[in-house]
């Protein structure tokens, strides 16, 4: 009759034994610092490019945007102020430097943007003057939204939005995507979120047993003493049955 009140005890300190383990095992751990060499730049993932139908893109919509300002406001000049014809011809040429320039820092952002769909995360990397990189987790991931303006829907192209928790705006912003690829890349990225949120929770759910209050631990003690008492009462009446 013994032998179930050894079992129980040991059945029962196995999780203290266990924690025991595992603080030893954690304060075995070195931190020792990894030299340059050794760390993972984001230089070394190869990236994709947009769409190269997004550059006609841009230049379009910059293009008329620019025509349309300049003519307006020629007209304004020659009708409405009245401006002498050659203050008019220096004007006219400088709009027209400045929407030319405006127009190849647009073409030229546009050729800079680049993404990568990696294991753990999307990269993203943007900017000629300001140069941006951008790395969201997908556990960071929360939701995803495709959109298409008049002129992207010309080209088949869309633009994708990844919002991450706790943020109001896109923190990502990927445009020039062919449709169906988009559609594809959305997908994808709403799995690997949803992968990832899956293996948090299980991860935490694994590690939570192993966090046990001093509290707790005198609980199970208290258990393991009432049991071993239990047993002991059976087992003085099973002998003066007998």
């Amino acid at each position: 009759m013994s032998e179930p009140v050894n079992s129980k005890v040991e059945a029962s300190e196995q999780p203290l034994h266990h924690l025991e383990a595992e603080s030893h095992a954690c304060s075995n751990i070195v931190h020792e610092p990894l030299p340059p060499a050794q760390w993972l730049g984001f230089d070394q993932t190869p990236l994709t490019l947009v769409e190269s139908r997004y550059y006609t893109q841009v230049l379009i919509e910059t293009s008329v945007a620019a025509l349309l300002f300049i003519t307006l406001l020629t007209s304004f000049l020659i009708i409405g102020a009245e401006m002498p014809l050659h203050i008019i011809a220096i004007i006219v040429p400088a709009l027209v430097l400045i929407a030319a320039t405006i127009t190849w820092l647009r073409v030229s952002h546009a050729k800079s943007i680049a993404y990568g769909v990696c294991e753990h995360e999307l990269l993203m990397q943007k900017g000629i003057i300001w140069f941006k990189r951008i790395s969201l987790p997908y556990t960071r991931l929360q939701h995803i939204s495709l959109s298409q303006g008049p002129i992207e829907r010309k080209f088949n192209l869309r633009t994708l939005k990844c919002f991450s928790a706790g943020s109001g705006s896109a923190e990502i912003e990927l445009p020039g995507l062919e449709s169906k690829a988009a559609e594809k890349l959305r997908q994808h990225l709403l799995t690997m979120a949803s992968r990832a949120s899956q293996k948090g929770i299980a991860e935490a759910e694994s590690a939570a047993p192993l966090q046990q209050t001093p509290e707790v631990e005198a609980l199970n003690l208290e258990e393991i003493t009432t049991d071993t008492q239990v047993d002991s009462d059976n087992q003085v009446e099973n002998d003066a049955k007998r």
